[in-house]
């Protein structure tokens, strides 16, 4: 064990005293048959100590890549030139073909012993080259940029035409399915020319007249000679969950209150458990209480009422703020409400509106109200009788 703490603190020593760097960190060039090129590379020591770094090629190109074999001496905190030479045939096979060029630190000789550990650093320069296919070929994608509800959907079609000859007309054709894979709408973009080696994007920017939700977009990109079939999935609108009331019944400081959350869902689909979490927090912003709500399924484009219960005993009568959180998926959405608590009343302000709930003071003049009405109905009863008998007379 004291053996293999003193080893990785040994790593961690050379790690923070050694830094080699190389630039460029990728040479890219298009492919010419017979071609003979000398590329340059930047190589930094930008750690404290003197280094010495060697060469190496690896990967599909390795063949085609020479290197000096020499060791190149770099000293502390400065950097060094070097090169390789590239020697290519009259052909490769077309596409993008890759090779490594590896630069390597030698450790010193000091360094190596029969119980000594090998720890050297090196870094890699790729290079990339272009072979062009015979005549027309093209690669393309499909990118999607979300819509909100109403709003655009943009689609961006990056063509890159491969080929020895240029693209004289490259359009795309694109069907909209939603989540029932029922077609709703289709568009075809406009044509536009890539010339050889060259990249051009095709943008269409939809109109989203849908309903919110999900939806697939199947797109065929068409050029002189073939064509790309692309898929891609995109949503309409925002996945969201949408705090609209909150109702009290029987609110009394000290007791166990009951809250009624309605919830909107504003989604074409189902949103699986969902809760709700409340904290409120004093003048000092520290939190005096806190609970949550169980889990909710909501269907699409529906309300659901969370229940929450909230344990008042201790909470003095006051204004107080309020986080009420709603969780669901890997998202969530706060509203910020303020609580104004008195003994039997509780009113909460904040969602555009105030809900105000009474308790034993509501009960009391509803009772009132009561008695007075029965009071009035009796008397005119009696009046009516008693009229009744004088007419009569």
């Amino acid at each position: 064990m004291k053996k293999l703490v003193l080893l990785l603190i040994g790593i961690f020593m050379i790690s923070s005293v050694y830094a080699l760097g190389v630039t460029p960190g990728r040479t890219t060039i298009d492919f010419e048959p017979g071609l003979q090129k000398n590329i340059g590379l930047e190589v930094i020591n930008s750690g404290a100590k003197d280094i010495s770094i060697i060469l190496s090629a690896q990967g599909e190109l390795a063949e085609y890549i020479t290197l000096s074999s020499e060791t190149i001496f770099i000293p502390a905190n400065q950097s060094k030139t070097v090169n390789y030479n590239i020697n290519f045939p009259e052909s490769l096979e077309p596409g993008l073909r890759t090779g490594k060029v590896f630069i390597m630190e030698i450790p010193d000789s000091s360094e190596l012993g029969s119980s000594a550990v090998l720890a050297t650093l090196a870094v890699v320069s790729q290079l990339y080259v272009n072979v062009l296919y015979p005549g027309k070929f093209a690669t393309s994608d499909m990118i999607i940029y979300n819509a909100d509800e109403d709003g655009e959907a943009t689609f961006v079609f990056p063509v890159v035409s491969h080929g020895e000859f240029d693209l004289t007309s490259v359009r795309a054709n694109v069907d909209i399915y939603n989540s029932l894979n029922e077609k709703v709408d289709s568009f075809n973009t406009n044509s536009i020319e890539v010339p050889s080696g060259e990249k051009k994007e095709i943008i269409y920017k939809w109109k989203a007249d849908v309903p919110i939700g999900n939806y697939r977009a199947a797109a065929t990109v068409i050029y002189d000679d073939g064509k790309i079939n692309l898929e891609k999935t995109f949503s309409v609108g925002a996945k969201e969950l949408e705090l609209q009331e909150i109702n009290v019944n029987d609110f009394s400081l000290g007791e166990i209150v009951k809250l009624e959350m309605l919830i909107e869902n504003k989604w074409s689909e189902i949103i699986n458990d969902a809760h709700i979490e409340t904290r409120i927090k004093n003048e000092a912003g520290d939190v005096v209480s806190s609970f949550d709500s169980a889990s909710y399924d909501i269907e699409s484009l529906s309300k659901q009422v969370f229940v929450s219960y909230w344990d008042t005993a201790g909470v003095k009568v006051g204004n107080y703020d309020a986080d009420v959180s709603i969780y669901y998926d890997d998202k969530s959405s706060k509203k910020s409400l303020e609580f104004q608590v008195e003994e039997n009343e509780l009113t909460i302000i904040g969602l555009g509106y105030v809900i105000s709930d009474s308790g034993g003071e509501s009960n009391n003049l509803i009772i009132i109200l009561v008695v007075v009405i029965v009071l009035l109905v009796l008397i005119n009863l009696l009046w009516f009788f008693l009229l009744r008998k004088k007419l009569k007379k």
